[in-house]
């Protein structure tokens, strides 16, 4: 059992000039006490008289305690604590086996005791209190115990039989018994301290100080403590010190030197240095270095993340740079790569965040790396500079700041190939796809209306392309009945109240461009701009309690700036063959081909032309049910649903292609045919052009199906359901105002899971009623019943099969548990079943984050000659994850593809790191890229720059 005693001291103080008779330097004056009146005195607080304080004395109480014993030594004025001793003092703590306390000089001396004084006196097993009883319970003294232990200390008893006095013991303190010191800022254990209240100044031996992920090892050391003067700081100087991030007792590496100086919580002055490794000095010496530690956003340099030697860009540094924090809600990152060859490049980031207001970052990047290559013409190799840019931007409002208003942005944009030419990994190198979108959307409150704008952009990096949308403006107005009545009596509307009225404007303007004339041409001369209006009214009524009909009416009108002008150009190209003589001396060119009759030329007419367009509809659905053995009870069949929604709708819109609209005009294709071609003037418009097939009054059908199926599952011993088919959808229409080729293609499309949702199927067919030419492989106006005697003839179909699925959700998946769950225990099996799985087990563990993928895609067309031909257009196999083969070494797949098309694999990418305790080791490698790079780093900062690389990046490996 533990006994803490709790004094103050300010008790010791009257104890102390009781025995002198007079003001100790303390400065407390005590009053005498008569040996006839203990009874008098109820506590200590209680003393009668005027109570005058030196000015030495402290400025606050100090509580200290011990586990084994206390002794007071009046006549030198010292106390000893023994056994988990511990002093407070203010924002102070000290903690170790053994403290002295000078109650004149304020100073407290804390050391480790040798393990011999630590041993339990077997005496002290006789004293134990039998196992049977209750642990005493722990109560606060009473005033009579105190005033015991007051009067016994004037006569000179020291109190060591052990009685328990409650206090807070701190928390902190090292369960060998060395000291621990702590003021609220710098915390530190060493083996012996010494360190006085009132100067706040201490020394220390052999000390073990951590300041922000660095542990700092020295052999003596002053500290200079600031207490609770906001105006003053800490100060650690040091001598023959060791600067780490080794948490072992005897570093596996640091930078030693033989002073130092450390301001707490904010940087770390070293001399003249070196790097330390395994205790053995290395050729790597600092003249003198600044290490920051600071809690919080310092201004401060940013080391290099790597040193790298190509032979096209010499030696390197990369991402070095200069950290800003540019208040509290902004920070700036300037990094930069540098090389001797003249490449270079720079980086700007930026993080930014106000509470429940708005957060994101910012990534500007800008590469000029200048390589080789060999110019034929000279005969030599010559300077190739590639400059490549990218920008990258997130942006993320708080739906609490603004409900009403949102503001969003996801940038990525790049030139060049900025990631394939600066980086290696094959999340980068195998992205060839960006886009951006910038939205702002506000709601008028009180209102149907809304506005949103959007600022998109999408490129593709093999091809060059580059699309942007700037800007894209939409007006909504939502659904709104004007002819319903708030004053009706009937609570059944009438038929003109469900009617609705609804409207959209949007303002385009589409820039289509290569990214290698972004900077190098007006942005906008290839700019297409319109302005569209939709406005559309629709009603829902309820027939015969089953069916749901909707007429609806549609005028749309857009606003286009340019239009397209079509021209025949007659003349005839001819392909000529020259024919020598025999002797070579004379030629003759005779006609060999004809490789035009005419031609097409298609010119761009600027100025305003509207597009007025209506249309017209009344459709009719309904749900129909179906179910096959639903209600059995016996085996694990319970049944299938089927649900069908079928959907009949009369459309109709005017003919466009009347040239008194002028919005379309012909034009003649052949000089060996004089028809002319119908085309539209509005040709691959922002927002579509007119049909070119003449008036519409089309019926048309939709179908959709929906399958489902009751199974009873013996291990939860319930009823499931689950999906055959997620739809299957049939639809096609028949236009009677049409000349020929009434009926249209039929489109039956479907898609179902399989493995539990692991696996995706979808597939399409098209059947057509009318045969087709054998040479043109065109539609005809004869039907395929006519000419082959069948109803249908088969035109082409397409099946996709997706999967995707990791190794745990394999193994789950064959275990009969549920995919993407935890498993859950409690049952209870016997060691042999027991351990199997834990070998199962401790395999796939393995293997667990592995995820696997699998694509095919499939396409079947009709040929000529009657026959189908299957074309596989993708199959392809990936895998990527992580293996852990123990809690040092980790085995990365970044990804391994293997198309089984071209018989290749499709960019591997394989790595492994090894876990050094404060080291660590790790090997990248892209084999079909011929990159490599191998690395031993310091693990954590501020020390990660300590890093020896060896790598081939990709612009060396055509040398």
């Amino acid at each position: 059992m533990k006994s803490i005693y709790y004094i103050q001291f300010f008790i010791l103080i009257c104890i102390s000039t009781t025995l002198k008779g007079q003001v100790d330097s303390m400065g407390v004056k005590p009053i005498p006490v008569a040996a006839d009146s203990v009874s008098v005195l109820d506590s200590v607080p209680r003393l009668r008289g005027v109570v005058a304080f030196s000015a030495d004395t402290l400025e606050d109480l100090v509580d200290y305690s011990a586990t084994d014993s206390i002794i007071f030594d009046n006549a030198n004025h010292l106390i000893y604590l023994y056994g988990e001793a511990s002093i407070k003092y203010q924002t102070y703590s000290i903690t170790a086996d053994f403290i002295r306390v000078n109650l004149d000089s304020s100073i407290a001396l804390a050391e480790q005791l040798p393990d011999s004084l630590k041993k339990k006196d077997p005496l002290d097993e006789l004293r134990e209190e039998p196992a049977e009883a209750e642990p005493e319970e722990e109560l606060p003294l009473t005033q009579e115990q105190l005033d015991s232990i007051y009067l016994d200390s004037l006569n000179g008893i020291t109190p060591l039989d052990n009685k328990r006095l409650v206090n807070d013991v701190p928390k902190e303190r090292n369960e060998d018994g060395r000291p621990f010191f702590d003021d609220g800022s710098t915390q530190f254990t060493a083996k012996r301290l010494r360190y006085n209240f009132k100067t706040r100044r201490g020394k220390v031996y052999d000390v073990l100080t951590e300041e922000s992920n660095m542990f700092i090892h020295g052999s003596e050391t002053k500290f200079v403590s600031a207490g609770q003067d906001t105006n003053a700081v800490d100060y650690v100087y040091s001598q023959d010190v060791i600067l780490t991030t080794c948490n072992a007792e005897h570093p596996h590496y640091g930078i030693r030197s033989k002073k130092q100086k450390i301001i707490p919580n904010r940087q770390v002055i070293v001399g003249p240095s070196n790097l330390e490794i395994a205790g053995v000095p290395t050729p790597f010496i600092i003249p003198f270095g600044f290490f920051p530690i600071a809690r919080g956003a310092k201004n401060g340099l940013i080391f290099p993340s790597d040193y790298e030697y190509s032979d096209q860009w010499g030696f390197g540094l990369r991402d070095i740079g200069y950290y800003f924090p540019l208040g509290e809600h902004f920070d700036l990152e300037l990094l930069s790569d540098i090389y001797f060859n003249g490449s270079w490049g720079i980086k700007a980031n930026s993080q930014y965040r106000k509470r429940y207001k708005y957060s994101g970052s910012i990534n500007i990047g800008f590469s000029n790396r200048i390589g080789e290559v060999y110019n034929q013409e000279l005969g030599a190799l010559v300077k190739d500079p590639r400059k490549s840019f990218s920008i990258n931007w997130s942006h993320t409002q708080d739906p609490r700041s603004r409900p009403n208003q949102t503001f969003s942005a996801s940038v990525q944009m790049q030139t060049s190939g900025y990631d394939q030419l600066n980086y290696n990994d094959a999340s980068r190198v195998l992205n060839n796809s960006y886009s951006s979108n910038i939205a702002f959307r506000k709601k008028f409150v009180g209102t149907p209306f809304a506005v949103s704008a959007n600022v998109r952009h999408s490129q593709n990096t093999r091809t060059n392309e580059m699309q942007f949308t700037l800007p894209d403006i939409n007006i909504s107005m939502n659904r709104i009945f004007p002819f319903k009545s708030n004053k009706r009596r009937s609570p059944e509307p009438k038929w003109y109240e469900k009617i609705s009225l609804q409207y959209t404007g949007k303002v385009l303007n589409r820039i289509k461009t290569q990214d290698t004339l972004l900077f190098s041409q007006p942005l906008f001369t290839n700019a297409d701009f319109g302005v569209d209006h939709d406005l559309n009214s629709s009603a829902s009524f309820n027939v015969l309690k089953y069916f749901n009909i909707t007429p609806s009416v549609r005028y749309g009108e857009s606003w286009y700036f340019k239009t397209v002008q079509r021209t025949f150009d007659p003349n005839i190209e001819i392909e000529y063959d020259t024919v020598y003589n025999a002797d070579s001396s004379d030629f003759t060119e005779i006609p060999a081909d004809t490789l035009s009759f005419g031609q097409v030329l298609r010119k761009t007419i600027h100025g305003f032309k509207p597009l007025r367009q209506y249309s017209a509809s009344l459709s009719m659905s309904t749900t129909i049910f179906g179910s096959l053995g639903v209600g059995r009870k016996k085996g694990w069949f319970r049944g299938v649903r089927h649900v069908v929604k079928p959907t009949i709708s009369f459309n109709f819109s005017p003919d466009y292609t009347v040239p008194s609209l002028g919005y379309v005009d012909y034009v003649q294709q052949d000089i060996r045919d004089p028809t002319e071609i119908a085309y539209s003037l509005f040709e691959g418009a922002l927002f579509g052009s007119p049909s070119l097939s003449g008036r519409q009054m089309a019926l048309s059908y939709a179908i959709n199906n929906l399958f489902e199926a009751k199974v009873f599952s013996q291990k939860d011993t319930t009823e499931k359901k689950i999906k055959l088919f997620n739809s299957i959808n049939i639809n096609g229409s028949h236009n009677f105002v049409s000349d020929s080729l009434k009926w249209s293609e039929i489109n039956l499309s479907g898609s179902t899971q399989f493995f539990k949702g692991l696996s995706q199927l979808n597939f399409s067919m098209v059947y057509d009623p009318y045969d087709r030419d054998r040479t043109t492989m065109r539609r005809i106006n004869k039907f395929y019943w006519d000419t082959e005697g069948k109803i249908l003839r088969f035109d082409r179909a397409a099946v996709r099969i997706s999967t995707g699925m990791t190794i745990d959700q394999i193994r789950k998946l064959f275990k009969g548990e549920e995919v993407g769950l935890q498993s859950r225990g409690g049952s209870r099996r016997g060691s042999s079943d027991q351990s199997q799985d834990n070998e199962e087990e401790s395999l796939t563990d393995l293997f667990k984050d592995f995820r696997l993928s699998h694509d095919l895609v499939l396409m079947w067309t009709m040929q000529a000659d009657g026959s189908k031909k299957l074309d596989i257009m993708t199959n392809s196999i990936n895998t990527r994850g992580n293996i852990r083969l123990s809690p040092n070494w980790d085995i990365s797949v970044g990804n391994i593809g293997y198309d089984l098309r071209s018989k290749r694999l499709t960019y591997p990418y394989l790595g492994f790191t090894r876990n050094l305790h404060c080291w660590e080791m790790g090997f990248n490698w892209a084999p079909q890229r011929g990159t490599y790079s191998f690395f031993i780093r310091v693990r954590q900062d501020p020390l990660s720059f300590i890093k020896i690389p060896y790598q081939r990046n990709n612009q060396d490996v055509r040398f």
